[in-house]
């Protein structure tokens, strides 16, 4: 298998191959099982549920998983950053909507920012514990703001333009909002991989002490990171609350672990010093199409969470599996080599 692997080019030994690969299979499988169903139309319809709102808290994810960090108060901050527009709107006798969607981003960009200044200042405390406990603060606060009651009302063109509108690109209709999500991508992609700011997060994360020894200034590029996670959470909220036209406190539970699976389906690393854009585009239609074929096939939760979970779990062993044969290829290829000497 290895004197395999290495005859194949470069290019096609890259993550993000397998990941198409497996799109592939799994629209094969899934079409020739729901032929009526799970068509391409009804794929587009569904990333409306399954990619967008989970897929910008996935991009800021990928940024802290790159330094090699781990944030999982993403969902809170989304849910704090919803109920705080919602009620600054307060169903139009508030301030005008556009300043509480402008508040709504200021309140994810603070939350982030808190948790990247906990995380420098505290740097004996593992970034999971800390942002584990600002979870359960901007979870707090929005419960307070809104106790059991939701809040909703938004103008037309939020809950319904927005939330459930489309546009026809190539005879397909598209939810513009998932057009929203593939207008920020190349934007975001040619800043984290092309750029020298870009750049730095890599490398901050490939070695933090080297970096900081360098001269970079790891401690401000770990509170943008965190900064700008928080504002695309609540750019995920805000997509979101247009699909769901409403907001409670509970808004966007457990879609933390969404976003970070999303990331390191897409091949980033928690060690750090790894990731990509476009394998996490690839990772969410994966799953996008995963989840709508289980849910067509099945129709059970428990079915979708167990299956979704193996399949996490088999992607996760796959590159340990690869570098244990590399290395064994190895040690194998310097032992033939003494015998022969």
């Amino acid at each position: 298998m290895s004197r395999l692997t290495n005859r194949l080019p470069e290019w096609l030994k890259r993550w993000e191959w397998i990941l198409v690969i497996l799109i592939l299979a799994v629209f094969w499988v899934f079409s020739s099982q729901q032929p009526d169903n799970y068509t391409l139309s009804k794929l587009l319809n569904q990333t409306r549920v399954y990619m967008v709102d989970v897929g910008f808290m996935a991009l800021g994810m990928l940024t802290v998983l790159i330094l090699g960090d781990i944030d999982i108060s993403v969902a809170a901050t989304a849910a704090l950053s919803a109920t705080v527009m919602a009620v600054s709107y307060n169903q139009g006798s508030g301030i005008p909507f556009e300043a509480a969607i402008a508040l709504m981003l200021i309140t994810g960009a603070v939350c982030g920012l808190i948790n990247g200044l906990l995380v420098t200042r505290f740097s004996e405390l593992f970034p999971m514990i800390i942002t584990l406990s600002t979870q359960t603060l901007y979870r707090g606060i929005a419960y307070i703001i809104l106790k059991d009651q939701s809040s909703g009302r938004f103008p037309a063109w939020f809950s319904k333009d927005l939330g459930y509108g489309a546009m026809s690109i190539l005879g397909l209709d598209v939810p513009i909002m998932l057009v929203c999500f593939l207008a920020v991508l190349p934007a975001f992609y040619i800043w984290l991989h092309k750029t020298a700011s870009g750049r730095r997060i890599f490398a901050a994360g490939t070695n933090l002490t080297a970096s900081r020894y360098s001269g970079v200034r790891t401690g401000r590029i770990k509170l943008a990171v965190f900064t700008l996670n928080g504002l695309m959470a609540a750019v995920g909220g805000f997509f979101l609350t247009s699909r769901t036209g409403s907001v409670k406190y509970t808004i966007a539970t457990g879609f933390e672990m969404q976003a970070i699976a999303i990331a390191v389906l897409g091949g980033a690393s928690t060690s750090g010093g790894r990731g990509s854009v476009v394998g996490l585009l690839l990772a969410l239609v994966l799953m996008t199409g995963l989840k709508n074929g289980l849910m067509l096939v099945y129709n059970d939760a428990f079915i979708l969470n167990l299956s979704i979970g193996l399949l996490l779990i088999l992607i996760v062993l796959i590159p340990n599996l690869t570098g244990e044969l590399r290395r064994r290829s190895a040690v194998r290829r310097q032992r033939l080599s003494l015998q022969k000497a």
